[in-house]
């Protein structure tokens, strides 16, 4: 996954920074908020999931995190463009 993340910031940047933490979740693999203060990214993933269950989980909750500024619905449009950019950085270079 650290691999992942490293490509995820280099070519599909975000408005604010980002924190990336591996977390025990019960109801999802992952969330995405964004603190304030100085505004930065929480994406946590879920512990106990395979690698690429967390990969996909990140490549997921960083859509919500680049189309955060864009979107008015969880799944919106800008979401789904977002989601093909981080897809494209990770798989189709």
């Amino acid at each position: 996954m650290r691999e992942a993340e490293v490509v995820l910031r280099a070519l599909v940047p975000l408005a604010y920074p980002c924190k990336i933490t591996r977390a025990k979740m019960e109801e999802a693999w992952g969330s995405c908020t964004l603190k304030t203060n100085p505004p930065r990214f929480l994406i946590r993933i879920a512990k106990g999931i395979t690698d690429e269950q967390a990969i996909d989980t990140l490549i997921h909750e960083w859509s919500h995190a680049r189309a955060w500024l864009e979107q008015t619905l969880d799944h919106s449009a800008y979401w789904g463009v977002a989601f093909s950019e981080c897809y494209q950085a990770l798989y189709e270079e």
